[in-house]
């Protein structure tokens, strides 16, 4: 065979091995490939066997809302064992250590168990709690429990606030039998006493009985000898007592009625005294001036009564004039002229007053009855009440109940008593009886400050004495104090 032919014969039969070489490398390869693909796919069937047994693909794929949260390192299943130790332990009160290497089957069988002997134990009181044909829930069994100990703290608490109520009902009666027992003592001491006295009577009379009849006849007539006696002496004795009593109560009442007149006429002297002098007079323009200003504590608006500087006061407190106050400076006044006598004019050096106002102290009043300051024969609604307000003006102190600290009283008229109402009255205006009593009780009162004025001496001023007295009886008609 030529050469070349012979190199390109061995060529092809290098090639030729090489081609079977790699193929049954290849077919070597592809063999051991398909068993190692037959291995994988019998592991994985038996894995997916053993995952389906765990969990079906439903549940695979809600693992993580079934198990929660999965701890770093630790499997969704040793968490749901984890889970359902710390289950365990709570109900049974088995610490998780000791639960670790038992099945979860014997777990539940266990607790199971457990309960079944606490329903054992509690006997018919299971029932409370379901039976084992239906589920315990012990949450809700707790809560039941906890309501069912409230109560019976609740009724424990009533029972103990009862038994202390028994308590002293006991004590109450206990105190009351020893006190009726003091007081059956007590009796039955008298009672004793009584049996001595009577018992001694009776021996006495026993005795009597033993003397003669002469002797008892002697011994009783001159026992009444003596009772005659001494009832003579004690005649004598309060015949003589009551005379001077008598002639003691008399003096009492003179030299009462002389106190009450001099304590009265005090305090009106000492009220009625003048209060400021006329200086000059402005015939004119019908303006006085006063000695007094700011420094006295005069202000605009204060009135006064005038009245003869050589004569005293006059008993109905009415003056020749009366004058207000119109402007005020430090030490002298000026007042306009309100009403004056024609027939007795002002003249400088006439005093003024007020019977109210008082540049060093304030006066105390009591105020009762009913006013009529527009002089129409009715009594105005608020007449007490301008009264008061005009005290409170010029400076006095207004209260309710005359005291020995009052001055002066000013009492109006007396409340008219209504008529006792009929019932068709009464029912045609069912406030009818409200005010027939407001007026019982305001005519109560009144009498009550006259009667307490009286015996304390208290000056009392009827509504046109105290005007004229405080110089407003000429305004009075027609302003108001303020």
């Amino acid at each position: 065979m030529p050469p070349g032919k012979q190199q390109q014969s061995n060529a092809m039969l290098y090639t030729m091995i090489t081609f079977v070489a790699l193929f049954i490398i290849a077919a070597t390869c592809a063999v051991i490939f398909y068993v190692k693909a037959e291995d994988y796919r019998t592991a994985k069937v038996d894995a997916d066997r053993r995952l389906q047994a765990l969990a079906n693909p439903s549940e695979q794929g809600k693992i993580s809302s079934i198990v929660g949260k999965t701890p770093s390192g630790q499997s969704a299943f040793g968490t749901l064992a984890a889970h359902v130790n710390t289950l365990v332990s709570v109900i049974t009160g088995q610490s998780t250590e000791s639960l670790a290497d038992i099945a979860a089957s014997e777990k539940v069988n266990n607790t199971n168990v457990e309960i079944n002997k606490t329903l054992a134990t509690l006997g018919a009181d299971a029932a409370l709690i379901g039976g084992q044909t239906e589920p315990v829930a012990l949450l809700k069994q707790i809560e039941a429990l906890h309501v069912s100990v409230n109560q019976l703290r609740g009724e424990n608490r009533s029972l103990a606030a009862q038994l202390n109520d028994v308590q002293t009902n006991a004590d109450l009666l206990a105190e009351r039998a020893r006190r009726r027992e003091e007081q059956l003592m007590q009796e039955m001491a008298r009672y004793q006493q009584r049996f001595n006295e009577v018992q001694a009577q009776y021996d006495e009379l026993e005795a009597l009985m033993k003397q003669s009849s002469d002797e008892q006849v002697q011994a009783v007539m001159e026992r009444l000898d003596r009772a005659r006696e001494q009832i003579s002496e004690k005649n004598a004795q309060l015949e003589a007592m009551q005379a001077r009593l008598e002639d003691t109560e008399q003096q009492l009442k003179d030299a009462l009625a002389k106190l009450n007149e001099w304590g009265r006429f005090n305090k009106e002297v000492a009220a009625l005294q003048p209060d400021a002098r006329i200086i000059r007079i402005d015939d004119q323009l019908g303006v006085v001036y006063l000695n007094v200003g700011s420094d006295d504590h005069v202000y605009v608006g204060l009135t006064f009564g005038v009245y003869d500087r050589n004569a005293p006061l006059p008993e109905d407190g009415k003056g020749k004039a009366e004058i207000e106050v119109f402007k005020v400076e430090k030490n002298l006044s000026m007042a306009k002229i309100n009403r004056v006598s024609k027939k007795n004019p002002i003249v400088p050096e006439d005093v003024v007053a007020n019977l109210v106002w008082d540049s060093q102290t304030s006066n105390q009043f009591v105020v009762a009855g009913l006013f009529d300051f527009d002089r129409d024969g009715f009594h105005d609604e608020e007449g007490a009440v301008r009264i008061r307000e005009l005290i409170e003006r010029w400076g006095g102190r207004v209260v309710d109940t005359v005291t020995v600290n009052t001055d002066f009283v000013v009492l109006g008229d007396a409340p008219e008593p209504m008529e006792q109402p009929k019932p068709e009255e009464l029912e045609a205006d069912p406030s009818l009886a409200r005010r027939v009593q407001a007026v019982a009780d305001a005519a109560k009162a009144y009498q009550e400050v006259i009667d307490r004025a009286e015996r304390l001496s208290v000056p009392v001023l009827n509504q046109t004495r105290f005007l004229h007295l405080i110089g407003y009886e000429s305004l009075a008609a027609k302003s108001t104090p303020f």
